[in-house]
């Protein structure tokens, strides 16, 4: 999409905040300085942690994936995980109806192309 496109490449403080400015920044300190990058989504219960981890994905798939039609296929493959991971420890609050009772960790693997080909 649009909003997408206009993260790509960009320095952190020239858009708007938003994870996707913060998904480019780790792609790009990843293939520059060729280290692991680590980002961590946190927040209150019903804060928005899940879905910014699903925008996060959506972000380095579509731009980084082998080609359009697998990328949309490996973030599919990577969501559809979640509601299992999801089913153990979840819980009923007065913020939210399917609270998670502990931490995620999302994997994503890059060739050496830096194409996004596993997670």
């Amino acid at each position: 999409t649009d909003t997408i496109k206009s993260y790509l490449g960009r320095s952190l403080g020239t858009q708007p905040p938003h994870v996707f400015a913060i998904a480019d920044k780790a792609f790009r300190d990843m293939k520059v300085l060729k280290q692991s990058q680590s980002i961590i989504v946190s927040g209150e219960s019903g804060a928005g942690k899940t879905e910014s981890t699903k925008y996060i994905l959506k972000y380095l798939c579509d731009n980084y994936g082998q080609s359009t039609k697998s990328a949309g296929s490996l973030e599919q493959k990577i969501l559809q995980a979640n509601p299992i991971l999801e089913s153990f420890g979840n819980a009923k609050t007065t913020r939210n109806n399917n609270s998670s009772r502990f931490g995620k960790f999302i994997e994503i693997h890059f060739d050496g192309k830096c194409s996004v080909v596993g997670g």
